[in-house]
């Protein structure tokens, strides 16, 4: 049986201090009723169905690369040749170059027009020599691939592979005819240097929305067309997974929702145009005994800012009284000097059991209350993630006839008399006595992570140093393979991965070099289902 995981979120970050941060050995806060010990921390689907006359020659060898001529008859004799028809190709130029829908009769090769232009073209090559092509790959040294945006399996360069199948597809796609009724096919002129590499998806990779859209200005060359040939099995299915997902692009050019779902299919190859919003991602594979295979690369050729930063808020001046929320362990001078001598030597801190007790069960009960948006907050570049509903919470300084303070006495509210008590003045004196950081401004933010919601690293997110305050409101144990984790990166070298924990406050001093991000989260079977709550 799958369960799905939740954890939410509220996050708060202090842009101003001046502090100078080292990552040292990172130290875990242990707490009992009268002292602080260090401890060393370990710390619509589109389902595009085959068929069409296959126009192959399929009487093929398999020999070494010897010359042009040579290339070119054995691509015509693995290439379904109604993709080199002029007919064909003066019909499916037109459409691919206006941006209109097209379906062939024939081959059944599909043009869509939404959410930007893309194609499939089915039974691509001989399904034969494809199939000796697919034993090849399965025995391809692959390297493991993850980090925030994606986690797979992959090739190396396919230009030094020297499989005979497999480098005879490779030499078919490098070679003139190929990349010319390519050009011929989309009405974009493109050279002869593909990049090309194999992948494999098993159960659990994805690779989460990007655009592609790589280029040299200064050149005016880049990538043009990205394609995708599957080796799935022939009975793979959308309950599989690893669909080719497109999205759409809101008025600031910023991914939407994905509006075209593209199945994958055995010898049918999938391509696309690239721009600045060709967003598009591959959805997890579900299935536990069939790989996704694909052999996938670009096109270049000649060519013919998007994020405003995070907006910070003053704190709330609402008077709180700390010890009716705060644990009285941690209020305790001596313990608050202890915290602040840890975080000057490792900049992180975790200080179990934060809230009081009756606080941390009544809030816990507050969010089983509580409404979320049912659409997750984006763009989806950046982050996937559900937020409280915006009636939820309310802008107390614009009602001045509302008390945060009436928000205590009922359940439902209570979630917002917290969330409000850590956006307060209050608890930014208390934040700058334990770490000395003087609080000028705050984001924050109650959030929800369902399985696939994320948050990624992105050019935009060059912050200022600050202070990441994070309390994880979970029931149970989290299990670390549901990730769901706080990683910190600095030139591209993880230094930190915070992982959810019950009544938990998380405190990072994070530098202006330093980015953090949130994996994935996965579906597991037998999981326990929890909800983290992150400020």
């Amino acid at each position: 049986m799958s369960t799905l995981n939740k954890h939410t979120s509220l996050e708060l970050e202090d842009k101003e201090a001046i502090i100078q941060c080292k990552k040292q050995k990172l130290d875990k806060i242990s707490v009992d009723n009268n002292s602080i010990s260090n401890l060393e921390n370990p710390i619509e689907t589109l389902d595009n169905t085959q068929g069409g006359e296959q126009g192959f020659n399929n009487n093929y060898t398999v020999t070494d690369k010897n010359g042009d001529d040579e290339i070119k008859e054995k691509l015509l004799d693995i290439l379904n040749l109604n993709y080199t028809d002029p007919e064909f190709i003066r019909r499916f130029c037109f459409a691919f170059k206006k941006n209109q829908e097209f379906t062939d009769e024939t081959s059944h090769a599909v043009v869509y027009n939404s959410p930007f232009t893309a194609a499939i073209l089915p039974n691509i090559f001989d399904d034969e020599f494809l199939s000796h092509v697919k034993d090849e790959i399965r025995n391809l040294d692959f390297n493991h691939k993850s980090n925030d945006l994606y986690e797979f399996h992959q090739s190396s360069d396919l230009r030094i592979c020297d499989k005979p199948y497999l480098s005879r597809l490779r030499d078919a796609i490098y070679s003139d005819i190929f990349v010319r009724t390519m050009s011929d096919l989309v009405g974009i002129d493109l050279d002869y240097t593909p990049d090309l590499s194999a992948h494999k998806y098993e159960k659990g990779n994805y690779l989460l929305c990007h655009d592609d859209d790589i280029k040299d200005d200064d050149c005016m060359h880049g990538r043009r067309i990205a394609f995708i040939i599957y080796f799935v099995d022939k009975d793979w299915s959308k309950e599989d997974g690893g669909a080719l997902e497109l999205f759409n692009t809101n008025s600031q050019g910023h991914p939407d929702e994905v509006t075209l779902s593209i199945i994958p299919k055995w010898n049918q190859m999938a391509f696309f145009v690239l721009s600045p919003t060709s967003f598009h991602q591959v959805s997890e594979v579900l299935s536990s005994t069939k790989v996704r295979y694909s052999i996938s690369g670009w096109f270049h050729g000649p060519l013919n800012t998007r994020l405003s930063r995070t907006d910070f808020l003053s704190p709330t001046p609402e008077d709180f009284n700390l010890s009716d929320i705060i644990s009285p362990v941690y209020l305790n001078e001596s313990n608050k000097q202890r915290i602040l001598d840890s975080l000057h030597k490792s900049s992180y801190v975790l200080l179990p059991d934060f809230l009081r007790d009756d606080v941390f069960e009544k809030l816990m009960k507050s969010i089983k209350e509580t409404g979320w948006e049912e659409k997750p907050t984006g763009p989806a570049f950046i982050r996937r993630y559900h937020l409280l509903k915006d009636s939820e919470i309310v802008d107390f300084k614009d009602f001045e006839n509302i008390e945060i303070k009436d928000y205590r006495k009922s359940l439902i509210d209570f979630c917002k008399y917290v969330y409000e008590f850590f956006r307060s003045k209050p608890f930014a004196v208390y934040l700058n006595e334990i770490s000395n950081w003087q609080v000028a401004g705050i984001a924050s933010e109650f959030r929800q992570f369902q399985p696939g919601d994320y948050t990624l690293i992105h050019d935009q997110a060059q912050d200022r140093a600050g202070v990441d305050v994070t309390l994880f409101c979970i029931e149970g144990e989290w299990d670390k393979n549901w990730e769901g984790g706080t990683h910190y990166v600095a030139e591209e070298q993880e230094l930190l991965a915070i992982h959810p924990q019950r009544n938990t406050l998380s405190i990072t001093i994070r530098t202006a070099a330093e980015q953090n991000l949130i994996f994935h989260e996965v579906y597991e079977d037998d999981a326990i289902e929890g909800s983290n709550s992150k400020m």
